[in-house]
């Protein structure tokens, strides 16, 4: 062994478990012919090669609905800091939040049409093993209310940008984060089991047109979105700048951050139509 067998072990299990399975005892072959542990830039390369890896397996042709199920957790994820950057702006938005609103509910019901065909077909298989993936946004949604309930705890009579305040928000904003993405994994996870080609029927014959839908309100939130944040400029362009924004941070750059996690979940989503459209000729 010519490298360093923990950091090689490290950098194997970064990829994915197909990958690993395939290629893994190669790769850990070649990190320690390369006596990785002395090169930093390979190290690089190698966490490089991992999320391309990550990304090859999220954009799998025979699973489109696992794109937009990561879609689907990332604009879930926009949302939730959206809603909260417009608390206390909404009233001077005009009829920008309400389309934007609408937008939303309409992708998450289009979403959720999406998946039907597989769950149906999980279902009809009585697939036990999947209901395994039930479980993590039950877990999840525990773990977040409890760490809400701390945060509350540690924010109580502080300041706003005090050490406390924003430790508190880091702890909502991570757990937010993990558990809506440990959710969208169990979910595609959920989903991959029940291939396109067994969920038949009616059913079935919509998922293209649901996903097209989805995409579609994503667009239209995104849009909604970059409209809403111009009539708040104009409608108070003073407070374009102040202390509005998330963790009372200024306004516009929590806007922009919004608008590109939507425009983001946007394109994830047309990817996956895409696919499965040419999936399906």
């Amino acid at each position: 062994m010519n490298a360093d067998p923990r950091l090689v072990r490290a950098l194997v299990a970064c990829y994915p478990a197909r990958w690993r399975r395939r290629y893994g005892e190669e790769y850990a072959q070649l990190l320690c012919d390369l006596r990785v542990h002395r090169r930093p830039l390979l190290v690089l390369d190698s966490l490089r090669g991992a999320v391309r890896a990550y990304g090859g397996a999220l954009m799998d042709t025979q699973s489109p609905i696992t794109v937009l199920v990561w879609a689907a957790g990332l604009f879930t994820l926009a949302g939730i800091g959206f809603a909260k950057l417009a608390e206390d702006v909404t009233d001077r938005a005009g009829g920008g939040y309400a389309l934007l609103v609408a937008a939303a509910a309409a992708t998450l019901l289009s979403s959720t049409a999406a998946a039907t065909p597989s769950v149906i077909t999980l279902l009809r298989r009585r697939d036990t093993s999947a209901g395994k993936y039930a479980a993590v946004p039950v877990i999840g949604a525990v773990v977040w209310y409890g760490m809400a309930r701390l945060a509350m705890a540690l924010s109580s009579g502080h300041e706003v940008h005090s050490v406390a305040n924003v430790t508190a928000f880091a702890l909502i904003a991570s757990t937010g984060i993990a558990v809506v993405f440990s959710t969208a994994w169990a979910v595609a996870a959920a989903l991959r089991r029940a291939p396109v080609a067994a969920s038949i029927g009616r059913f079935a014959r919509l998922r293209p047109v649901a996903m097209m839908s989805a995409a579609a309100g994503m667009g239209i939130t995104t849009v909604a979105a970059l409209i809403w944040g111009v009539q708040v400029r104009a409608s108070e362009p003073a407070g374009w700048n102040r202390h509005h924004g998330l963790v009372a941070t200024p306004f516009a750059p929590s806007w922009v951050v919004a608008v590109v996690a939507f425009a983001a979940a946007t394109a994830l989503a047309v990817l996956a139509s895409r696919r499965e459209l040419a999936a399906r000729r």
